[in-house]
């Protein structure tokens, strides 16, 4: 595993997946709050879909960046 590539993938995908995340959220936030949503739906229910979607996003590009770096 060439760890030095590793990292520096890591350093530049992981940001800007996680800022997807957030834009998605926000996107979907704004949606669910047009359609009347209260404050019960984001304290409940949008806080572990957005956790959930984080830990998804987060693990997701650790493993294929660490499955790239392996194969090379």
């Amino acid at each position: 595993m060439r760890i030095k590539e590793f990292i520096v993938r890591l350093g530049v995908i992981l940001p800007i997946a996680v800022w997807s995340v957030f834009l998605f959220l926000m996107v979907i936030g704004i949606v669910f709050n047009a359609f009347g949503a209260e404050s019960s739906f984001y304290c409940n229910t949008y806080c572990n879909i957005a956790i959930a979607l984080n830990i998804i996003v987060v693990s997701a590009v650790i493993f294929f960046q660490a499955r790239a770096c392996i194969n090379k």
